[in-house]
């Protein structure tokens, strides 16, 4: 029978070494952008000499606390499949999780997030269903917000690129959250993740609120943008930087094959930002932006980090019945899928 300390020894082993690796890939990313200014320095560099780096600096809180709120919705999806959750369990899980997506293929974050997710307890197919509607509600909110921005910018710029295709995913979002077809996306997944205990499939009006809840962060997301760009042109529209910035990760997110959206979103946010400003800053704003959200996650991996090494030795010193959880928020009625026990 394995020993407990070496149990929580191993896991602590196998949660620096992902740690590490995670922020060697995010550090990576950062690595191939630097190269990329470098190698375009007589484009980019009479941009850069000129710019005002104060407000980069203001910009990083913002998308610091931006992304880590994300993770903190994410506890309130897992509530809405039936299951309780801590808040800490959750933040630990989501920013070492988010580094996956800096591999290649779109599956890795939720690979990461909801396999972290199962080591620390929780049930196997809402993890993964959890991530995934997530991750889809998350989205989603960021194409609704850039819908409100779309008249403003059309009334300031007249004109808003070519990634208006984005918005066809508003109809189709919504109506994947039915609970007839979120219910039977469900029960495909347990096909695939096996059976396990019953869950509860949100209904429309909670699955939109989930959606809805999404709006702040990607609010503090899009002022951090406008910050940055700032830093660069200190005329920047505030409402088309906004949309530019939001807009640029929902076509990331959808473009999966590429690690993060390395590339498509620089280049989605270039195209929309070059109607109020030049292609060059517009571009030095994209690769800025790319570097201040890729510090943002490796400092969320880096706070999540001695938080995690807590929770593991708490879960070898004791039994999770010595750990109640977070009691359960009522979100409305649901309907429940049923599996074997």
């Amino acid at each position: 029978m394995t020993q407990p300390g070496l149990s929580s020894k191993r896991k602590k082993l196998i949660l620096r070494l992902s740690t590490v690796l995670g922020i060697g890939l995010a550090l990576g990313g950062a690595a191939f952008v630097v190269e990329r200014i470098a190698a375009q320095w007589s484009e980019y560099g009479h941009v850069i000499s000129h710019a005002r780096w104060g407000w980069v600096l203001a910009s990083v809180p913002l998308a610091i606390v931006g992304m880590s709120s994300f993770g903190l919705i994410w506890r309130r999806v897992i509530m809405a499949l039936g299951a309780s959750v801590r808040r800490r369990d959750v933040f630990v899980w989501y920013q070492l999780g988010q580094l996956g997506k800096y591999l290649p293929g779109g599956l890795w974050p939720v690979l990461g997030r909801s396999e972290l997710a199962v080591r620390g307890g929780l049930n196997r197919q809402i993890a993964y269903n959890s991530v995934a509607l997530s991750m889809g509600a998350t989205y989603l909110c960021g194409a609704l917000v850039s819908g409100l921005l779309l008249p403003f910018v059309l009334l300031t710029e007249g004109s808003i690129g070519t990634s208006a295709w984005v918005f066809v995913i508003i109809p189709l979002g919504l109506l994947v959250l039915h609970p007839r077809v979120l219910g039977k996306l469900f029960g495909l997944a347990e096909r695939v993740l096996g059976k396990s205990a019953e869950q509860q499939v949100p209904p429309w009006s909670a699955s939109v609120v989930l959606v809805a809840r999404h709006a702040p962060p990607w609010l503090m997301n899009g002022v951090a943008t406008w910050l940055i760009a700032l830093t660069f042109d200190p005329h920047a529209s505030f409402v088309t930087m906004m949309f530019a910035g939001i807009l640029s990760w929902v076509v990331g997110f959808i473009v999966i094959f590429v690690p993060g959206g390395i590339g498509v979103r620089e280049a989605s946010f270039t195209a929309i930002a070059s109607v109020s400003m030049s292609s060059q800053i517009a571009a030095t704003v994209a690769i800025v932006s790319r570097l201040v959200f890729m510090v943002a996650d490796a400092t969320g991996a880096l706070a999540a980090t001695p938080v995690a090494s807590r929770l593991a030795a708490s879960r070898a010193s004791g039994p999770p019945s010595d750990r109640p959880p977070a009691p359960s928020e009522p979100v409305g009625p649901t309907h429940h899928t049923h599996s074997g026990h």
